[in-house]
């Protein structure tokens, strides 16, 4: 809660953190790798502090129907149904762990 905080008082910083932590086609984050080359799943970790540093932001939306507070990536990711098969994603070969190549 607290990194959250900073983040939301350095709009540069969380709108670059929200741009590059994005998933790619197979739903990991483009930019979180360990030392090995492993992916994290995404919504990575400093995503979800990105999405909660831009609801506690006293900034305007930044996009059409964005409303602070609503929509986060925790949010989003509790309501998501885990049991429904994946849509439209290769799985994982593999254990399971994504790494680049």
């Amino acid at each position: 809660m607290a990194l959250a905080n900073i983040l939301s008082e350095m709009p540069d910083l969380l709108e670059r953190t929200l741009a590059e932590h994005t998933p790619d086609a197979q739903g990991f984050c483009r930019e979180c790798r360990d030392a090995t080359g492993v992916s994290a799943t995404w919504p990575c970790v400093t995503r979800e502090l990105a999405e909660q540093a831009r609801s506690m932001s006293s900034a305007e939306p930044r996009e059409p129907g964005d409303r602070p507070g609503e929509g986060t990536v925790a949010g989003r990711r509790r309501a998501r149904d885990l049991s429904a098969p994946a849509r439209d994603l290769p799985l994982p070969a593999g254990n399971g762990r994504h790494r680049s190549i």
